[in-house]
């Protein structure tokens, strides 16, 4: 049952979890109990999903809406997210994605509102009258202490022209593999300098919905467009005389760059539907994990706007490329996740050293992390990890070939039912992100536009 599932998820991961299994119980709830984040169904009978948000957003303004939906309700959930929403999932989905939604709209009401509790309201898909639950009031602890680690000496150097870069208010330009730390120098950045005290907005741009990317980077006015019910602050708006991360930058639409360019020229926007400048006193840093010349040769990256960023270029090296790292690295994290489980100290042995040296390390700083963090949990009381504790074989090893990942598990049938079940498995590796599910599968996402329009009809746009 989805609502075990949830309910035993999240508290594995330190959240307090009250449930209900009627939908008007749970709205009940929000009258007398602090509520920070609801994560809802789409189709329940008591009430709609659309029901629940309409009144949270109209009630109780604060607290943000996640929505789960099934594959033929993607458009539904954009326009849900139109209407103020703050995210949807698409089902069925792992334990790591929807957990990985809900520590995006932490990291987001931290930033914006400090706030230290998270709610979530869901639905149990398997009750027989499909109705909603409650998981409430997570006390949560915001990691602040992420260190920049390495004695390689290209690390050294950026750590030396840190505080050089923090002291001053130009773009910084970072650029390196998904995973080698880019977020953690940025994040460095900000809280080194003396904007310090001010908000720091984090917008991870590839998994923006195309049609909301302007409306979240510059806000909208009340009836600009569809689903517009009130006037909207956007990310430039909420960051002002702070710092705001573009993280992923090259995946923002081109014509979206252009008022990017006029942010940092002219330090002014204007929010969507309004000829209204407002003043933007924000520090831009940016970062990508694409070759940045082949984007701009291909026309997906506008060279004015690179220039414009590209103050300060930063380039952080792959691991593979700083494999005297490794064992600092993997000290770090043995005891950053031993004190979060209240573990004595450990090391590692000898063979998992040598494993650990000699591996490609495609995923970089992240995958040695989650190996570690792997390893301090299955090594228990033990003071040593070994090889068993890092690579238990009834851990599936992944496929890094995402087109190979999405065919193997498909069963025979008709070619328009396995493109819809491709279409739904890219999906749900990129999130809900069709520009990212079309380039896996070698299409236009138009055409994944227009094939889940086909196959749903009757699906609102």
């Amino acid at each position: 049952m989805l609502l075990e599932f949830l309910k035993e998820n999240f508290t594995i991961h330190g959240y307090q979890v009250t449930t209900f299994t009627n939908p008007r119980e749970g709205v009940e709830y929000l009258q007398d109990n602090a509520v920070d984040l609801v994560l809802t169904d789409v189709k329940m009978n008591e009430m709609t999903g659309d029901e629940v948000l309409s009144h949270v957003t109209e009630h109780y303004s604060e607290v943000g809406v996640i929505m789960m939906t099934s594959f033929g309700n993607i458009a539904h959930a954009v326009r849900a997210i139109q209407k103020g929403a703050f995210d949807y999932v698409t089902k069925p989905f792992k334990a790591k994605e929807i957990l990985s939604r809900i520590n995006r709209y932490f990291e987001s009401a931290s930033s914006l509102n400090n706030r230290q509790k998270i709610d979530v309201i869901a639905k149990d898909k398997a009750s027989k009258s499909e109705e909603r639950n409650v998981v409430s009031k997570k006390e949560i602890i915001e990691d602040n202490n992420k260190e920049f680690i390495g004695s390689d000496p290209n690390i050294q150097i950026l750590l030396n022209i840190l505080p050089q870069i923090a002291a001053s208010t130009a773009p910084v330009m970072i650029h390196g593999e998904s995973g080698t730390g880019k977020e953690v120098f940025a994040n460095l950045i900000h809280q080194s300098s003396d904007r310090s005290d001010k908000p720091y907005i984090k917008i991870s741009c590839a998994n923006l919905p195309r049609e909301l990317v302007e409306s979240t980077l510059f806000g909208h006015i009340k009836g600009s467009y569809t689903g517009a019910i009130s006037d909207k602050k956007g990310a430039f708006e909420e960051a002002n005389e702070g710092t705001i991360l573009l993280d992923e930058i090259t995946e923002i639409d081109i014509e979206i760059q252009a008022k990017l360019l006029r942010v940092l020229q002219e330090k002014e926007f204007h929010r969507v539907g309004s000829q209204k400048p407002i003043q933007s006193d924000v520090r831009v840093i940016a970062t990508s994990n694409r070759n940045i010349a082949k984007a701009i040769a291909d026309g997906q990256f506008r060279k004015d706007l690179y220039y414009r960023l590209n103050v300060f270029p930063i380039s952080i090296p792959p691991l593979r490329k700083r494999r005297g790292d490794i064992p600092l690295l993997v000290d770090y994290f043995i005891k950053r996740y031993t004190r979060k489980y209240g573990l004595k100290p450990k090391k590692i042995t000898d063979d998992l050293k040598d494993f650990l040296m000699s591996k490609k390390w495609d995923g970089n700083i992240r995958e040695l992390e989650n190996k570690i963090h792997r390893g301090v949990i299955l090594s228990g009381n033990s003071d040593v990890i070994n090889m068993d504790h890092v690579e238990k074989n009834f851990f599936a090893q992944v496929d890094l070939d995402i087109s190979e990942e999405i065919l193997s598990d498909l069963p025979l049938i008709s070619i328009e039912d396995m493109e819809l079940q491709l279409i739904k498995k890219a999906l749900e590796h990129t999130n809900g992100n069709q520009k990212e599910a079309a380039k896996i599968l070698g299409i236009t996402d138009r055409t994944i536009r227009n094939k889940i329009k086909k196959a749903f009809p009757n699906e609102e746009p």
